[in-house]
């Protein structure tokens, strides 16, 4: 990888777009002074992230943007790119080429940008992390640079060694992983402050739930039972309107029946007249008919002419596309023939390939059975060499157990003496043990009355610590919950009093201006604050007052009109919002007149006036009252509804639950709501911090009495602890003695009775001893016996084991036979299936030809067919005209005659329309008596639908049930007897009454905190178990960045030395750690020592000396991990000509491996760069750009 060029636009002296190419090797710029080449490394290390201004010469960072001249307008932005040539992949990033581009405008925004892509600074550190590449990194040295190697404390050189020991991402993930650390552990405060709120929120959320339980199962009992009653009253009606219907149906059928009657009667003379003038409009349309008749016949004699064309063309059509069918026919019978050819050839060749297959499955058994031989002799071989094994074994094991034998008779001869003399040593000691045992009797007889006394003081004094150590437990479990007490209210007073110094649920407005009145005191001059933070509401009433006010908790109480003048400009001005405000001298407080309070202090219910169940400064009376003073509180809806009516709703009244009745009539009511940062939340908090305060400080005095009592009991149970420690060493001495006395008087007595039983386990034994010799040689002749017998089985069956190695070569050769057989007859097979498939491929292409030729044949059939077809139709369409042309002649006579016959029904029907009158009064007059009763029913039916309708409506709009829900719901809650239902319901309605205001959502609001406090819980589980992750991580990255940066640094050290000698001609130098606990964070020193000189510290150094020192630890880095390009600005400046030189030549030995470009004005660079690019300025203050290739 090489720095193939750079582009600048806008940045500093270089306004117009410059780019700069460059080629591996050394490239150098130079230029006079102030011409503006050094603003090139300035570039390079700009647009690889370089924050700070002063890096860049300059005092702020808009100063790297072209500021203009006298001939020149500024610019708004400056533009840098590095295009790196990645051939090699060198970055880790899937482009041969790579372009990072920076660009700063005037407004301070920064972009970055990979390959034009947006990206962050993060991103191109990390893509440069560990290649040197980097405004931090050692591929830009400038004299800064080689300053900051001279003149840092030893701390600060660190960067440039962490940077070339590879350990910077390393860093970096650290850093990283200490902020996240941060994080988490602000998180796991913040998570366990949450859960101590939910804590205190399930209990009285549970409480509540089963409350609501309980009030549903009483809803859904009553709903039950109602819906029953509902069900059964809806059927009995139905079955009243279904009678009434009937009967309605009957009556309307006799109606109907009338109705028809008189319909016919009034009909049959309507048709009669009718039927008179439809007779005269007959006679004309048929003579009409008979004219039309006369035209169609002409126009069927012409149409039979036009068929008698078409079926002459039909027929020529049909000879053509028979000739056509007997030539496919043709080429048919043709194929087919070759299909039976190739039939017959199929045949053979599927008895040759079943042939086949049967040789094949012949010689796969005969495989089979000389595999089965083959295993069977084998397994019978491994069989055989097992037995010879086993017997092997065994012959073994009876040689051991003959040596085993002759042993064991050598220990029991041997132990037979050892015995005799045992005998002989009890017998003496029996006398002394007699003596002994009588002695140690009376000592320990002393001993156990000592012991006795010092228990019971030890007892004493246990028992009295055994007391003051439960007191002090159970202070001590007093004072954690105390302690709990105060830390539970502590979190609750911060996060109230955070959520009060934030403003918590405001409306933005009035939060940005109290915000602003903290922030700013003069602006703040004036302005009082919010409604909700002028009063204070005790419990009992904060529910009615939050209701009274509404929204108004937020208003802002100021001194004046100018004052409220001044904060609504504010809004304008930053477009927060609206707000109100309630000058005090412009609000005029209403109150109730004297004689209203009376008459309200003795209405029922009445618990006082808004406004004076609030407790603020009287200053603020105004305000307050402006608000609340003519509000009227009640203790419940009852009584207020009827102060209500009473005061013919002339003021607004609001009940602790906080229903409103207001002055309209209208009502406002339901479960409260809660508030969790609205206006009921400003009002609690203004209570709640008084209270918890309180609360605070009177557990803290509980806290510090329990701990005096702890104290002065731990006092004495100290002194009770050293007695009892004194005592129970006593005792345990005591014990000691006792026990050891005791064990010595067991121990006596039981040394007699072993002795004793062991003289005569010793006689016992002897004799055992003398039997068990006589044993083992009965068994010795055994094993002898068993020997020579094993030894015969194993030699026959080692013959056995010959021969049947031999019939398994036998069968191993066999099998292969056979298996060279099955190889050829598999060959054949593939031979056989290649000529099937090439005939069926055959067949293929022969069937394909056959089926269009027959598909050809069926069409020109179907032609031919539908050519007969046509003229056939035509044919038939011409006998067809002239049968038709027959009829119309016929029916044209028919025409005539009907025109007499209508002419004498008209004469018959106009005779007889008379007498018609009477017959339709008498039937009108039974329609009417039929009407009437009609009407009855109906409204019958009306009143039976509208109760049935009621009753649907009810469940629906109560319940959301349908009637055939409450039909299915009846069947299973049957009604039985309606007064106790009707009892039963009275009881379930006074059950949820007394049950009181339910909070129905209590139920899902007690699992919704449940599982957020369990979810919090788990989460701080898993934040913990991060956090130890993240600490694990650090140390992890620790433990890689010591053992690598010590590797690295041991690398660079040694390539100092060996750059110093060879910049300075000889001379000794060295870089060494200064003293510290952590390798991570200790400086480095740097010794230098020139040829003649003793070694001393830099500081003591000449000013080209340093410049050169530092130059070769530069790089001895650059050797260890080679930059893909190193741009040096002016770093030999303080060189005389002679260093110059020989820092030159220097570099001619790195430029292989490293792409150097060198800002200079030194001769003895120049000369050695391959190419050089001259930087002037023709223009006052802008630089310009000339290349040379040398």
């Amino acid at each position: 990888m090489y720095l193939k060029r750079i582009e600048m636009q806008g940045f500093k002296s270089f306004v117009d777009k410059t780019v700069l190419e460059f080629d591996k090797g050394i490239t150098a710029v130079v230029g006079p002074n102030g011409s503006g080449k050094s603003n090139i490394s300035d570039a390079a290390r700009w647009v690889l992230g370089e924050q700070s201004p002063k890096s860049l010469r300059g005092s702020k960072m808009e100063d790297v943007i072209f500021a203009g001249t006298q001939s020149r307008k500024p610019v708004g932005m400056a533009e840098v790119s590095l295009v790196m040539d990645n051939e090699d992949g060198v970055l880790h990033i899937e482009y041969s080429e790579v372009k990072i581009t920076r660009k700063l405008y005037r407004s301070g925004e920064s972009e970055y940008y990979i390959n034009g892509a947006p990206c962050r600074l993060k991103d191109i550190h990390l893509l440069f992390a560990d290649t040197g590449i980097g405004k931090d990194g050692y591929s830009i040295i400038g004299q800064g640079k080689v300053d900051q190697v001279l003149n840092s404390k030893s701390e600060d050189r660190r960067s440039i060694f962490e940077d070339a020991s590879g350990i910077m991402k390393y860093r970096m993930q650290k850093q990283e992983s200490e902020r996240k650390l941060a994080q988490t552990e602000q998180n796991l405060l913040r998570i366990n402050d949450i859960i101590n709120v939910l804590g205190s929120q399930i209990k009285p959320l549970e409480r509540q739930s089963v409350t609501a339980k309980k009030y549903l199962d009483l809803k859904y009992e009553l709903r039950d039972i109602e819906v029953g009653v509902l069900a059964q009253g809806t059927k009995i009606a139905g079955e009243k309107l279904e009678k009434t219907n009937g009967d309605l149906n009957i009556f309307t059928e006799e109606l109907t029946k009338k109705e028809k009657e008189l319909e016919s009667v009034k009909k049959d003379n309507y048709d009669k007249t009718e039927k008179s003038k439809l007779l005269a409009d007959m006679i004309t349309s048929a003579r009409t008919q008979s004219f039309e008749l006369e035209k169609k016949s002409d126009h069927f004699s012409n149409q039979i002419n036009v068929n008698n064309e078409k079926i002459k063309a039909a027929l020529a059509n049909k000879d053509r596309l028979t000739a056509q069918s007997i030539e496919g026919r043709e080429r048919t019978r043709m194929f087919d023939l070759e299909l039976a050819k190739m039939e017959n050839q199929r045949s053979a060749l599927d008895k040759t390939m079943s042939e086949i297959t049967d040789s094949i499955t012949q010689v796969n058994e005969m495989l089979q059975e000389a595999n089965t031989k083959l295993n069977q002799a084998s397994d019978s071989i491994s069989q055989t060499r097992d037995n010879i094994l086993s017997y092997r074994l065994e012959l073994v094991q009876n040689e051991n157990s003959i040596d085993a034998a002759e042993k064991q008779i050598s220990l029991i001869t041997q132990r037979k003496y050892a015995i005799d003399e045992e005998l002989a040593v009890l017998e003496t000691n029996k006398s002394e043990a007699v003596k002994l045992l009588e002695e140690t009797q009376a000592t320990y007889d002393i001993c156990q009355e000592s012991l006795n006394e010092e228990k019971q003081i030890y007892k004493n004094s246990n028992e009295r610590l055994v007391t003051l150590r439960a007191r002090v437990e159970e202070k001590n479990k007093e004072a954690s919950d105390i302690s709990g007490r105060i830390q539970s209210d502590s979190a609750r007073l911060k996060l109230i009093t955070e959520l009060e110094a934030g403003f918590e649920g405001y409306a933005k407005s009035v939060k940005e201006v109290l915000q602003m009145c903290k922030t700013n005191p003069d602006f703040g001059k004036g302005i009082h604050g919010a409604v909700a933070q002028i009063i204070t509401v005790s419990e009992k009433f904060e529910i009615a007052i939050e209701t009274a006010l509404g929204h108004s908790y937020q208003n802002i109480i100021t001194e004046t009109e100018d004052d409220a003048k001044k904060a609504i400009e504010y809004l304008k001005q930053r477009k927060f919002g609206r707000a109100t405000f309630l000058p005090l001298t412009a609000v005029n407080g209403r109150r109730f007149e004297p004689q209203q309070i009376n008459i309200l202090k003795r209405t029922r219910g009445f618990l006082g006036v808004a406004a004076d169940l609030v407790e603020y400064d009287k200053y603020f009376s105004p305000a307050v009252e402006s608000l609340l003073g003519k509000i009227a509180i009640f203790d419940n809806i009852d009584n207020a509804f009827l102060s209500a009516r009473e005061n013919k709703y002339s003021f607004m009244i609001v009940t602790l639950d906080g229903d409103i009745i207001r002055t309209s009539g209208a009502v406002t009511g339901g479960s409260p709501e809660k508030h969790t940062g609205a206006g009921g939340g400003a009002l609690s908090r203004t209570r709640e911090i008084p209270i918890l305060k309180k609360n605070i400080d009177k557990n803290v005095t509980l806290l510090q009495e329990g701990m005096d009592y702890i104290s002065r009991c731990k006092a004495e149970i100290a002194e009770l602890e050293v007695l009892v420690e004194e005592k129970l060493g006593v005792v345990r001495k005591l014990e000691i003695e006792a026990s050891t006395l005791e064990s010595k008087l067991e121990s006596v007595k039981a040394v007699q009775v072993g002795e004793q039983q062991r003289r005569t386990k010793l006689v016992d034994e002897l004799k055992g001893s003398i039997t068990n010799v006589m044993d083992l040689q009965k068994k010795k002749t055994e094993f002898s016996q068993n020997i020579e017998n094993i030894s015969k089985q194993i030699d026959e069956l080692t013959s056995e084991l010959k021969l049947k190695e031999v019939e398994y070569s036998h069968f191993e050769e066999e099998r292969e036979s056979v298996n060279q057989r099955l190889i050829h007859l598999r060959l054949k097979e593939a031979d056989a299936r290649a000529l099937i498939q090439k005939q069926e491929d055959d067949k293929t292409r022969y069937l394909n030809e056959i089926k269009q030729d027959r598909e050809k044949i069926t069409f020109y059939e179907s032609e031919t067919k539908s050519a007969q077809e046509l003229i056939e139709q035509l044919k038939e369409e011409n006998a067809q005209l002239e049968e038709r042309i027959a009829n119309t002649q016929k029916d044209i006579e028919v025409i005539r005659a009907e025109i007499d016959n209508q002419t004498q029904l008209k004469e018959t029907i106009d005779a007889g329309l008379e007498g018609m009158f009477d017959r339709i009064t008498e039937a009108s007059s039974e329609i009417t008596k039929h009407s009437e009763t009609i009407a009855r029913l109906s409204h019958v039916k009306q009143r039976l639908e509208e109760e049935i309708d009621a009753n649907i409506s009810r469940l629906w709009e109560e319940y959301e049930m349908t009637i055939q829900d409450a039909y299915n719901m009846s069947e299973e809650h049957p009604v039985q007897n309606y007064e106790q239902t009707s009892k039963r319901i009275n009881e379930l309605k006074a059950a949820i009454r007394e049950l009181g205001p339910v909070n129905v959502n209590a139920i899902e609001e007690y699992e919704n905190v449940k599982t957020q406090y369990e979810f919090m819980t788990t989460q701080c589980a898993d934040i913990t178990m991060a956090k130890q992750k993240l600490m694990s991580v650090i140390n992890e990255l620790n433990t890689v960045m010591r053992q690598q940066f010590s590797e690295q640094f041991k690398l660079i050290r040694e390539n100092f030395k060996e750059v110093f000698v060879q910049l300075f001609g000889g001379g000794n130098a060295d870089i060494v750690l200064t003293e510290g606990n952590d390798i991570l964070e200790c400086g480095i020193d740097i010794h230098a020592q020139p040829p003649g000189k003793k070694l001393q510290n830099m500081l003591l150094l000449s000013g080209g000396e340093r410049a050169l020192t530092a130059i070769a630890l530069l790089f001895a880095i650059l050797k260890l991990r080679p930059s893909p390009f190193c741009l040096l600005d002016e770093i030999e400046a303080a060189l005389d000509e002679s260093n110059v030189y020989r820092l030159s030549r220097y570099l001619n030995t790195l430029q292989n491996n490293i792409q150097f470009i060198m800002v200079t004005h030194r001769k003895g660079t120049m000369e050695n760069a391959g190419a050089l690019y001259g930087v002037t300025m023709e223009e006052k203050g802008i630089s310009k750009v000339v290349s040379i290739k040398m």
